[in-house]
Order: C-alpha cells, then structure tokens, then sequence
C-alpha cells in the first residue's frame, strides 16, 4: 500500500485530467498549486509503484 500523500497525489493528478486532458505545462501548474511538493510525491510512485499491489485484484 501506498503512503497517504501518495494517494492524494494520484487523486490530484487524475482529477486534474477533468480539465486538462494532457500533461502540459498548463496542467502541472494546477496540480502544483495543489500539491506544492507533488514531484516528490511522484518520484516515490515512481520508484516504488510497481511493487504495490492491490488487495482482492489478482
């Protein structure tokens, strides 16, 4: 499982996509005046996200 701030790091980032559907600079700024530190937040999906695993998804 994912850290909390990961969590809502991921919630920000998707619910961002309602208005901007790419990753352009424009929709980093948003999700940066949410999360002031998301790039550390991202960096840790980053690294660590391919070992999370979901409960009751196999």
């Amino acid at each position: 499982m994912a850290p909390l701030r990961v969590f809502d790091y991921v919630i920000v980032h998707e619910l961002t996509h309602l208005k901007i559907k790419d990753h352009s600079p424009a929709f980093w700024k948003i999700v940066k005046s949410i999360l002031p530190d998301f790039e550390e937040r991202k960096e840790w999906l980053r690294v660590n996200g391919m070992g999370l695993h979901c409960i009751g998804y196999y």
